[in-house]
């Protein structure tokens, strides 16, 4: 589960990050919500979050304040606004996103796969449940299939697990420098590449010796640049 603070003093601007959370992402818990400098400040110095929506004109200061006195700023930061003016501050100093109110339910949500993207990169490890119960480490992934509405994850170990979700969810969600979608039904954890077959129908052949999974001829390039292979 991806833990979420919110830092907003408006109670109509709470609502509607609240709802946005539920709604569009499930996954992620609101732990607590902050309308004040000085609490948020305390907060986020004395617990373990993952996501951080932070109004920059709040009681008693201003967000960027509470970048400012944060220790160790080891979560990932979304500015939520009216004031454009902050916008460059706000990314120098370790925002990952900067929303500007109002704003669509497509930039929220491309503000927030960004911060889970980065969220699940620095933790090396992915959800993929509802809750803490399907947690799996990144580096353990080989690829992961479609099937349809559901995708099955196979590990180094040879297990499979069945998630409810479809590829595409959970492309969103990967790091890019290690995943890729090589083709409409599979991504691959490229750090288990170990031989790529090009050809008419290129594969690349997977750390067990044994898995070749089909490149797509359209990504072929892409992929094959990006091993460092000559496509």
């Amino acid at each position: 589960m991806i833990k979420c603070v919110i830092v907003e003093d408006e109670l109509s601007g709470q609502a509607l990050l609240a709802e946005k959370l539920k709604r569009l992402f499930p996954e992620i818990a609101v732990n607590c919500i902050i309308d004040n400098k000085s609490e948020a400040v305390t907060y986020l110095n004395h617990n373990v979050v993952d996501v951080v929506f932070l109004d920059n004109r709040i009681k008693g200061g201003f967000g960027l304040d509470v970048i400012q006195q944060i220790e160790h700023l080891n979560f990932e930061v979304i500015f939520a606004t009216a004031y454009s003016q902050y916008a460059v501050e706000a990314l120098n100093k370790g925002a990952i996103f900067y929303l500007l109110k109002p704003f669509s339910d497509a930039d929220f949500s491309e503000a927030v796969e960004k911060a889970i993207r980065k969220s699940n990169e620095n933790k090396k490890q992915l959800s993929i449940g509802a809750g803490n119960e399907h947690i799996i480490k990144l580096d353990d992934i080989m690829y992961i299939q479609s099937e349809g509405a559901y995708s099955v994850f196979t590990l180094l170990n040879k297990s499979t697990m069945m998630a409810s979700k479809n590829l595409r969810y959970f492309e969103k969600r990967l790091p890019t420098d290690t995943f890729f979608r090589i083709h409409h039904s599979f991504i691959v954890n490229l750090k288990h590449v170990v031989k790529v077959k090009n050809g008419t129908s290129p594969k690349l052949v997977l750390a067990d010796g044994i898995t070749d999974l089909p490149v797509s001829q359209r990504k072929a390039k892409t992929v094959f640049n990006h091993l460092r292979f000559k496509g």
